[in-house]
């Protein structure tokens, strides 16, 4: 394909379009095989990433740090999904590049400037939205879920405090011991474990069993790891595409669908429709609503700004100086 046809898209043949798109395609393709192979070496940093804010509630809670993998696969799989989608997600730039590379001979000067001012700036609230999920919202999910399932207790029977009625006691430690031997075990607070010391293949070290016990709730929580990350992954991207809502009103305030007063007048109904997008993309209960609530409808109010802000006209610029 000559260097004319590419730069007059114009005089291209449906044949040389779908020959520039197939190009486009290899080289969208091409940087996320490397970079897969790399974040699958880098996994397990990503996964001990990932479960940050989940330790971090279960250890305020005093339950047991762990997750559990109830299949063989089951943890190569979700290894391999997370080197995937953040493959996927580094190489974005890459491929909107590409994407930009196959329409932009397509668009007039004063059109390539409306892209230019929204890809950066639908980037950034992606990211803020990727942000202010991980630090702020997914901590109170979880604290909110665990809470609720620990509420669930069990009727227990109060004991005075008397002469043990075993020869067996366990001792209960704030931290695991520096010396133990085979057949030693402990209580380990506030986490509520039973911990013992075993054989270990090693010389001059022992390995250790640990057994979560309940501490008067009727619900165990023990947390799989492939349903808990997809459960971030999942609430990462709704986030991320609900941040999207300013660049939306503002592509509709372009076009002329969207009037600041009408917005603004209609703020009631607007509110009433978040509240549906906040409930169908949080775990259906009340505060995690009111959490994706709140952002929303000050990234409502922000696109209404945008409209007002920045119209089309001073984006597109003196379109007939071009």
């Amino acid at each position: 394909m000559s260097k004319n046809r590419t730069s007059n898209p114009e005089t291209m043949s449906i044949g040389d379009h779908l020959e520039e798109l197939r190009k486009r395609i290899i080289w969208c393709i091409i940087p996320p095989l490397p970079l897969a192979i790399f974040f699958f070496l880098v996994a397990d940093s990503i996964v001990r990433w990932f479960l940050v804010p989940l330790y971090t509630v279960l250890e305020n809670h005093g339950l047991p740090t762990q997750v559990q993998v109830l299949s063989p696969p089951e943890f190569l799989i979700a290894e391999m999904k997370i080197a995937f989608g953040a493959a996927v997600l580094t190489a974005g730039p890459w491929i909107l590049y590409q994407l930009w590379r196959f329409v932009s001979p397509g668009l007039h000067r004063h059109e390539r400037r409306f892209v230019f001012f929204l890809i950066p700036f639908s980037t950034l609230l992606g990211i803020l939205g990727l942000i202010l999920m991980y630090f702020v919202m997914l901590p109170v999910i979880l604290d909110f879920m665990v809470t609720l399932a620990g509420s669930v207790e069990m009727n227990t029977t109060t004991i005075s405090v008397g002469e043990s009625m075993s020869d067996v006691v366990y001792p209960v430690l704030s931290a695991n011991p520096e010396t133990a031997s085979v057949g030693d075990a402990w209580i380990k607070m506030p986490e509520g474990i039973l911990t013992v010391a075993v054989e270990s293949p090693e010389i001059d070290t022992l390995d250790t069993l640990t057994i979560p016990m309940s501490q008067g709730s009727l619900i165990s929580q023990q947390f799989q790891l492939s349903s808990y990350l997809g459960f971030v992954i999942l609430l990462m991207f709704a986030i991320a595409v609900a941040f999207q809502l300013p660049m939306v009103m503002l592509l509709l305030g372009w076009l002329g669908v969207a009037k600041p007063q009408w917005l603004r007048k209609n703020r009631r109904y607007a509110l009433i429709v978040l509240s549906l997008i906040s409930a169908l993309i949080t775990p259906q209960d009340v505060i995690s609503m009111l959490m994706m609530l709140v952002p929303l409808y000050l990234l409502y109010e922000l696109g209404i700004q945008l409209i007002v802000w920045v119209p089309m006209s001073r984006v597109a610029g003196d379109i007939e100086d071009e």
